[in-house]
């Protein structure tokens, strides 16, 4: 990205002005909670800034686009009841520096700030819902009930909306992206987790300030789920390995027949920003990409002459290497979702009494069916101009207008990536 472009796109200088925004509002509520609460326990502080320095070495572990274990999210709500909104403030500002290492700085100070930002409303949060900031003196079920449990759940809510609708908000004015659907997507991936987030820090406090173990509760309670992390990021890491050997399938093809080059990675690509405009789940989502990847696939066990001389934009003439594509990757169990989509995103409605195709599979097929006119063609015939191939496909699917909608939506999206970038 050069600075000429950067510092004269309106989208780039309205996302600095809301990285702006975000900063100021989380410096402002720091110091206000500073003053009003004072200098947290700085013995306590200095702990989790070493859990934060941990959290760097070991980030979230994520597998197939969902994270699965958090240790940023148990640290921000148990150091909220344990050091109050300053202290949280602190911790949320490294924890949030620590995101994204290899992203630009403005990217860094943003999650620094969003983080130190939705750490302390949580923790005011928390105060105002009748919280304790010396949780050392609850000895009742009762009083650990009100004045730890259910502010912490409070917490928990508020923590995660402003996490949400900041985040939302920044991808709203960098890429375009509907706030709405967003948060959707987001809740969807990650709702449920947010309250295993507040049962473990609920755990963490307790035998920190109330059992009397200090930082003796944090080993107890992170030391599982650090293990459970490096178990995922090996899980992940085979996944990503058995994904790159299937990219060295799409490779073959695209080297039998040079004008697919890429093709596969644009329906992939096109395909997942559908799909997310649809509403389908993180899962279906990834599955729907991976489908659009490897939809073609089928064509390796074709000769190179004949793959050469295919016309794809003939539906009924590339029906059955889909349906080889899917049975050559029948047995690979990362590959379940997909294989549904790329046998079948082909078909026209009901195809040897099957039924109607999945919602993933028309997507795929409307993304290859639109790459095709656009991008690739025919073996001796022109490609269409984007408008006339929308025209072309919308009069194709006339009977689903939310799956165009959910393309012109994809092709705006990527447009405004593209300007961005």
């Amino acid at each position: 990205m050069t600075s000429r472009t950067s510092t004269h796109d309106p989208r780039w200088v309205a996302t600095a002005a809301y990285i702006a925004v975000v900063a100021t509002l989380a410096v402002v509520l720091a110091v206000v909670a500073f003053v009003r609460d004072g200098v947290p326990d700085l013995a306590a502080l200095a702990v989790f800034l070493v859990l934060s320095v941990l959290h760097v070495v070991l980030p979230e572990a994520a597998v197939e686009g969902r994270v699965r274990v958090s240790l940023s999210s148990v640290l921000l709500l148990a150091g909220l009841a344990l050091l109050g909104p300053a202290g949280a403030s602190v911790v949320g500002a490294l924890l949030g520096l620590s995101q994204g290492r290899r992203l630009p700085a403005r990217y860094r100070a943003f999650n620094s700030a969003q983080f130190s930002l939705h750490a302390t409303v949580g923790g005011l949060a928390f105060l105002w819902a009748g919280g304790t900031a010396e949780a050392s003196r609850l000895t009742d079920a009762g009083g650990i009930l009100l004045g730890l449990a259910v502010p912490l759940l409070v917490a928990d809510i508020t923590q995660a909306a402003v996490n949400l609708v900041t985040l939302a908000g920044v991808l709203r004015v960098a890429q375009g992206v509907p706030m709405r659907h967003q948060i959707l997507l987001i809740l969807r991936g990650t709702g449920l987790a947010y309250v295993g987030y507040g049962v473990i820090a609920f755990i963490m406090v307790i035998l920190w300030s109330p059992a009397g173990l200090g930082p003796m509760a944090a080993v107890i309670v992170l030391a599982p789920l650090v293990v459970a992390q490096w178990a995922y990021r090996q899980h992940a890491e085979e996944l990503r390995g058995q994904e790159r050997a299937l990219e060295v399938l799409v490779s073959a093809l695209e080297a039998k027949a040079p004008r697919l080059a890429g093709h596969s990675a644009r329906v992939a690509e096109l395909s997942e920003r559908m799909a997310e405009h649809l509403g389908l789940g993180p899962q279906q989502v990834a599955d729907t990409r991976m489908a659009g990847m490897l939809h073609d696939i089928g064509q390796t066990s074709l000769p190179t002459r004949l793959v050469r001389g295919l016309d794809l934009l003939d539906p009924e003439g590339c029906r059955e290497y889909a349906r080889s594509g899917a049975t050559l990757l029948g047995d690979l169990t990362i590959l379940r979702g997909a294989l549904e989509p790329i046998r079948r995103h082909r078909d026209d409605g009901d195809v040897d009494g099957e039924g109607a195709a999945s919602l993933p599979a028309r997507i795929v097929g409307l993304a290859d069916a639109y790459d095709l006119l656009t991008q690739v063609g025919s073996p001796d015939g022109p490609l269409h101009a984007p408008s006339q191939a929308r025209d072309l496909l919308a009069a194709r699917v006339v009977d689903d207008p939310a799956l165009v909608r959910a393309l012109d939506h994809a092709l705006a999206r990527g447009a405004e990536v593209g300007r961005a970038t």
